[in-house]
């Protein structure tokens, strides 16, 4: 059973970033979790997933600098800086053989992230990413973000633990809950977070030109039903496969039987 408690620091000479690791087995591939724009503990984001999978996968939740656990160092949240903060804590820790799983934003920074590292890649399994044409109501969405921010921060100062359990991964036990919410609550609303909004039109540029490389691995992209028509007119149906079933975006909370499926078949090709 994977632990998401199981966690170590590392500083990275960008700040200090918290994960959790489990080392692979002989010849098995790591998985790493990327999870959506927003504060929230990688590790319980996903740990419902990671602790139901083969126990010889290896498992890698980063929580990367702004972010869950790794709030006591801030960074601009830029595109690169986050490449680069996340291949800092792939190398420190000598993992290889990585399958990617990135959902939303995070899905994003996978497939970044894969174009980068061909060699230490060996798929990609991603919930619903977002993809340039999608610019007007990403940007939509992060301008509203940005305006609303000077509120979150005065929000922060009454926000309750009980408000945050009800945003948490509701599939983790209760006392892992209340212990994602704590995590939630230190970070809500934290700085980083603010600049990653702020450059999110780059990460639209970034991806424009990434859209038109068809890379060499398998990609599985996951979506829900309601959402396979615009994904069938996107350019993720030359890029990888199409995979839809009934949920809500957050597709690994709302159907955790068809995304963890999902997982196997990658692994299985990996």
């Amino acid at each position: 059973m994977w632990e998401a408690s199981n966690h170590e620091s590392i500083n990275d000479g960008i700040g200090t970033s918290v994960l959790s690791v489990r080392p692979a087995g002989p010849q098995q591939p790591t998985l790493m979790c990327l999870p959506a724009f927003g504060w929230d503990a990688t590790d319980y984001n996903f740990k419902h997933l990671m602790a139901r999978l083969p126990s010889q996968v290896g498992l890698l939740a980063i929580d990367t600098i702004g972010v869950g656990r790794s709030i006591h160092s801030q960074m601009v949240r830029t595109v690169p800086h986050i490449l680069a903060n996340l291949e800092d804590v792939v190398h420190h820790e000598h993992v290889s053989n990585l399958l990617l799983v990135g959902h939303s934003l995070g899905a994003s920074y996978a497939f970044l992230y894969a174009q980068q590292h061909l060699d230490n890649v060996c798929g990609l399994v991603l919930l619903e990413p977002p993809y340039a044409a999608m610019a007007p109501q990403l940007l939509a969405n992060v301008q509203s973000f940005i305006e609303n921010y000077p509120q979150l921060v005065q929000q922060r100062q009454t926000l309750t633990l009980q408000q945050l359990l009800a945003e948490v991964n509701p599939l983790n036990l209760l006392a892992e809950r209340v212990a994602n919410a704590r995590i939630d609550l230190a970070a809500y609303a934290n700085p980083s977070i603010l600049t990653e909004a702020q450059c999110l039109p780059q990460l639209v540029t970034t991806l424009r030109t990434a859209e038109k490389r068809v890379l060499t691995l398998p990609i599985q992209v996951l979506v829900t039903d309601q959402r396979l028509t615009a994904y069938r007119q996107s350019p993720w149906c030359q890029l990888g496969h199409l995979v839809h079933a009934p949920g809500q975006h957050y597709l690994h909370w709302t159907n955790e039987n068809f995304v963890r499926q999902q997982l196997l078949i990658a692994l299985s090709q990996s």
